[in-house]
């Protein structure tokens, strides 16, 4: 089988920080610009090279298009032939992986799924983000008992608050949360 040299960006001191210190739930909560979106992206393919089913998801349609578009360019060596469905915004990888790509504005068509990894980018975006998360979003990691990724510029005491807070409650030995200013990149 040939092999295969994929690129995946170099983590900066920050987001190192979130690698080395990563749990199942991880609430990550940064000012703009510190690559939340490049530490998600590599987490999502990291994950479907294992050849498990993985998913993505942004509070609207609009703020996952560019993600989709960076996600195709970083995966492109990887990516199986005819493995792009535009419409659905799904992709395949050569390793069997499906990575899907969701807004949370239809949040409930993602019910049925199962996934080893979830990306919640923009959480504290999501008005609805604890109703996400509790009903629809956590049960598709029971199959692979997967993790997730809540990532977002912090915005008032909202349900990101709320999943912040859990990380930073010893008791809850499966969350973590870290928070970083821009200047860390």
């Amino acid at each position: 089988m040939p092999q295969i040299s994929l690129k995946l960006r170099r983590p900066h001191q920050g987001q190192a920080t979130i690698y080395k210190g990563m749990r199942r739930f991880n609430v990550i909560s940064c000012g703009r610009r510190f690559g939340k979106t490049i530490i998600g992206t590599n987490l999502l393919l990291e994950a479907a090279l294992e050849g498990l089913p993985v998913a993505w998801a942004s509070p609207t349609y609009k703020m996952l298009l560019e993600v989709w578009r960076d996600f195709l360019q970083l995966a492109a060596p990887v990516i199986a032939k005819n493995g792009i469905d535009k419409q659905n915004k799904r992709v395949t990888l050569i390793t069997g992986a499906v990575v899907d790509f969701w807004s949370l504005a239809s949040a409930d068509s993602i019910r049925g799924r199962k996934y080893r990894r979830f990306i919640i980018d923009e959480a504290a975006m999501d008005s609805a983000l604890l109703d996400h998360w509790n009903l629809v979003i956590r049960a598709t990691l029971a199959d692979y008992k997967g993790d997730a990724f809540f990532l977002s510029t912090p915005k008032g005491r909202n349900g990101f608050w709320s999943l912040f807070q859990l990380g930073l409650d010893d008791a809850q030995g499966d969350w973590a949360s870290f928070q970083m200013p821009t200047v860390t990149n």
